[in-house]
Parts: structure tokens; sequence; C-alpha cells
């Protein structure tokens, strides 16, 4: 396919806003949780089991929806996912019975996957080749940012109109943008390529180094990121309060995801990667040596460093692969892997700090960062074979 002249900027912010709704779908009941356990007296436990459910789709159906969103068109996938989501968030609005509420959120996962799968194939394909690292790194922004605006907005919105109203008003949303993309979103047409076994296509995607690299860069990412910021601010905050501390994190974690496009412009977003997992091992070293009141500045420049390999890794999708299949499968890996990693990160930190406080985090960080960029170099000399 031929490069594009000119990126429709109009179509680029309309599937980043998708990619907002989309992070919503996790967003919608970890910032409601108060809200939930008075809808549904359950343990804590329990309760946790509405958010986790969404993300049980990626781990296992990730390099599958890549698949799909190559073969049958990223925009046919987007706009099924679209109507989809929208229906389930305006079923779990009537607020069901707990153990159909849990359903609802496995099949709104399904939904949540194909979004993410589909909508930034569609956004390299309407990009120049120029722009296509600075439009990855804002996809690459829009679960931090849809985060930042729902903890803005969704108090006041439970206030208005509880939390099956919030759930509803989602869902609309949800339709209203499917409309726009009928509307407004360039058609892609399916891949002839053949639909392998489930065995078949996890060997195609994970033995291919060019649709392997950007999803093994994320997944040591989000082995970090989340925990870190579950559990580092009270250890770094010095003098300043926890919660300026814990607020700041992901804001820096943005600044350096938007740093990663400006230099993947200007060089390959591998070697960027590279350089996000270098610095960052560098600055978390440099939290345990610091005077105390120094520690959070260094936490906030080991967050722009870590916000650096989301954007990087998003921006080596389309610099590694050049055809929509290829893309959509390497987003699929990526979506896949990087489910894993959030979901197995948290609970390997939770035992560092218990052993060693802030030690044991930067123990375990430097020690996965590090083999992060081992396996950098290792899928580096991959592809420059391949």
């Amino acid at each position: 396919m031929d490069p594009r002249q000119t990126t429709d900027w109009a179509q680029v912010i309309l599937l980043w806003v998708i990619g907002l709704f989309a992070a919503a779908q996790f967003g919608k009941v970890s910032l409601a949780f108060d809200a939930l356990s008075q809808v549904y007296d359950r343990p804590e436990a329990v309760l946790a089991l509405v958010v986790s459910s969404v993300g049980v789709a990626g781990i296992f159906l990730g390099a599958i929806a890549g698949m799909g969103a190559g073969r049958f068109g990223p925009r046919p996938v987007l706009l099924s996912a679209l109507i989809a989501g929208g229906g389930l968030s305006i079923l779990q609005g009537l607020l069901p019975a707990f153990p159909l509420l849990l359903g609802l959120r496995v099949l709104e996962g399904v939904a949540h996957l194909s979004i993410v799968v589909a909508a930034p194939v569609l956004m390299v394909r309407i990009s120049t080749p120029q722009d296509q690292p600075m439009v990855m790194a804002l996809w690459a922004s829009f679960f931090g940012v849809s985060f930042a605006l729902t903890a803005l907005i969704l108090p006041g919105l439970i206030e208005l109109g509880g939390l099956g109203g919030v759930w509803m008003l989602h869902g609309l949303g949800f339709w209203c943008l499917a409309a726009l993309v009928w509307r407004m979103v360039d058609r892609i047409g399916p891949s002839p390529a053949p639909w392998p076994g489930f065995i078949a296509a996890h060997r195609a995607i994970y033995s291919d180094p060019r649709r392997l690299a950007p999803a093994l860069g994320f997944f040591w990412h989000t082995l970090i990121f989340v925990a870190l910021l579950t559990f580092l601010a009270p250890f770094v905050a010095g003098g300043l309060p926890d919660s300026v501390v814990a607020s700041v994190l992901p804001l820096a974690a943005l600044g350096g995801t938007f740093l990663a496009g400006w230099l993947a412009r200007r060089f390959p977003p591998i070697e960027v990667l590279r350089l996000s997992y270098i610095t960052t091992i560098t600055t978390m070293i440099l939290l345990v040596i610091v005077p105390d009141l120094a520690r959070p500045w260094v936490a906030f420049l080991a967050f722009v460093s870590i916000g650096v390999a989301p954007g990087a890794g998003f921006a080596a999708i389309p610099a590694l692969n050049t055809e929509p299949v290829a893309q959509a499968e390497a987003n699929g890996a990526l979506a896949q892997l990087g489910n894993v990693g959030t979901s197995t990160g948290s609970p390997i930190f939770a035992l560092a700090m218990g052993a060693a406080g802030l030690n044991g985090l930067v123990a375990a960080a430097v020690i996965l960062t590090a083999i992060g960029f081992v396996s950098m170099l290792w899928i580096s000399r991959r592809v420059a074979h391949s």
C-alpha cells in the first residue's frame, strides 16, 4: 500500500478518543470501587474480580484478536466492538446480579481487546510515515489520559446519575462513536490470508521477530509500571505529600510517552526502547543513593524514562511491519503480553516490597528491566537478520 501524503488528524483524534473510552472500561469500575461496594455487598477481593475480569480476554485471546483484525479488516472489527461494548455497558448499567455482572465484564473484555488491536492499525494507515511515531505515541497515552480524566469527572457523574447511570452513559458514548466511525473512518479490506488454528496463530506471530519485538518491549514496561504506580509513592515522597507524588508519577510517564514519539521520528524505535531501559535502571538505582528530599524528583525522572517504553513500543509496530495484517497481529501480541505483564507484575513487587521495602522495589525494577534490555538486544539481532 502506498504511503499517505497527509495525515488525517480528524480520524486520528476520533480513534484516540475511542481509546479513551476503551480504557474507561477499566476506569469506570476501578475508580468507582466505593460505589460498587455499596451496590454489591461482597468482600473487596471478590469485587476486584469485576475490574480484572476485563483483562482475561487479553491474556488468552490477544494474538487471535490480532489475526481477526488483520483478516476481517480493522474497521469492521472496531465497529463490532464499539456496538457490542456499548450494549454490554448498558446492560451492566441495569446493575444485574453479581454473577451476571462478571459474565458481562468478561464479554466486555473481548470488546476492549478488539478495540485496542484494531484502532491503532487504522491510525497507522491514515498517517504519513513521518507522523506515525507521534500518532503512535498519542495512542500509547490513551490509558493514562483516560484514567486521569475519569478520575476527574467520575465522582460528579456518579453523584448525578448513580453508578448504573454512569455505565449506561458510557455505553451510549460507545454507540455514538460507532456512528462516527461508520461515517468517517477509511475502509481497509479484509485479507485473503487463510485463518490458522489457535496454536498455529501463536506460533506464526511469536516466531516472527518483527511482530514480536514491539510486544516484547511493551511486556517489560507493563511488568513494572502498574506495580510501581501502586507501591512506590510512600517510599519516595520526601517532603511532599504521598498523594501529590502518586498523582505526578503517571503524568511524568505521559510526558515520557510523548517524548518517545519525538525521539522515534529521529531514531529507530527499538533503539529508543533500549534507551528507556538504560535510563530506567540508572534512575531506579539513584533512588536508593540520593538523599530523602531528592527522591521524589528522581522518581519523576524515572517515570519519564519508564513512560518512553510504550510510546517506542507502539511506534515500532509500523516501523517494523508495513502491511495492515502484520500490524494487526503485532498489536494483538502487544495486547496479549501487556495483559500478562500487568497481571503478574504487582504480585512480584508486593513480595519484593514485603521483603525489603524500597530496596526490594528498586531491586525488582532493576532486575526485570535489565532482563528486558537483554531481551531487546536479542530481538534486535533477530530483526536485523530477518
